[in-house]
């Protein structure tokens, strides 16, 4: 019971790990293929499972690539993971500022790797769900194993505490098990379930006959699970968009908040600068007014002198010609 278990684990990590090394163009048809080959095998639940695998987004499929290509980024990743995670634990404020640019460094390599190994060009919001995801394997082992399985479906983000949401975000078994890649997995595993199909076609034809009860049933419930997972994909994919384009307005509404912020700014600075100004003004004013009333009075003075000089210069004609 045990060993008939043991291979149909094998045969469905085999099965996930095949359909998560092709690019995402491939994943539907590859993972028919792998629906089909499971079906003939009379493994119908292998195959109900493996026809519920969902495709990975963009962003996903980049980090899938760079960690089934065995790109040292990924190793590096878990390493200054754990190095932060046991500091944060033992409340190492010295040690978690001494690895703030060492996690800065491989997040740029993190998402370098994946730029390098993406199946499709990134985009700069998809290179901005691979960092996030990195960001969100540094925080929780859990989170890690599931970036590094090679089999994740979505970008993971982190929100500065609590644990990482890792819900739909990776390969799992009907009961809940991540799956993760096989070593050296991708193409050598479909050659090695070839092989091993053709060493154990007879049997597999004893053992695991097809149920033939209904001969279009097949055909019937594929088309339908093909639907259904279509129509999954696609509302995923306007998920993932209207993310982006959420994540976009969000970044459009704080560059304008940002401005806003800049133009009340200097509307307080022009409002003080006025306030200064006309305080100047009314200065200057009351200085110009007392010089006004200052002048007035020297010319009042002025006029009198004159009446003064003017008297006594009359009297003293007068006294010349009197004498």
């Amino acid at each position: 019971m045990d060993e008939h278990a043991d291979e149909a684990d094998e045969a469905l990590r085999e099965a996930v790990s095949a359909v998560y090394a092709v690019p995402p163009a491939e994943f539907v048809a590859t993972r028919k293929e792998w629906v089909a080959r499971l079906r003939s095998q009379g493994r119908r639940d292998l195959a109900t499972q493996v026809g519920a695998l969902r495709k990975p987004s963009v962003s996903a499929a980049a980090v899938n690539a760079l960690v089934r290509a065995e790109d040292p980024a990924a190793e590096r990743l878990r390493e200054v993971g754990a190095r932060l995670r046991h500091a944060q634990s033992a409340m190492d404020v010295t040690g978690l500022q001494e690895l703030r640019a060492e996690r800065d460094t491989v997040l740029a390599d993190w998402v370098a790797a994946a730029r390098r190994h993406a199946p499709a060009p990134l985009t700069a919001g998809g290179e901005s769900e691979v960092r996030d995801t990195g960001v969100a394997a540094l925080a929780g082992a859990d989170a890690t194993e599931v970036v590094l399985g090679g089999t994740l479906t979505r970008a993971l983000a982190y929100s500065g505490f609590g644990e990482v949401d890792v819900a739909d975000a990776v390969a799992r078994t009907s009961t809940g098990v991540v799956l993760t890649r096989i070593e050296g997995g991708g193409a050598g595993a479909d050659a090695h379930a070839e092989e091993r199909d053709e060493a154990g076609s007879d049997d597999e034809a004893g053992t695991h006959a097809v149920d033939d009860s209904g001969p279009g049933s097949d055909d019937e419930a594929d088309a339908v699970l093909g639907r259904l997972q279509e129509e999954l994909e696609n509302a995923e994919a306007q998920v993932g968009r209207a993310r982006e384009a959420r994540k976009q307005a969000a970044a459009a509404a704080g560059r304008r908040q940002d401005e806003l912020d800049v133009a009340r700014s200097g509307v307080e600075q022009a409002r003080r600068l006025l306030a200064q100004a006309e305080q100047h003004e009314a200065t200057a004013q009351e200085r110009a007014d007392a010089a006004q009333e200052q002048q007035e009075a020297a010319d009042q003075d002025l006029d009198e002198a004159r009446a003064a000089r003017d008297e006594a210069r009359r009297r003293l004609e007068e006294a010349q010609d009197a004498g």
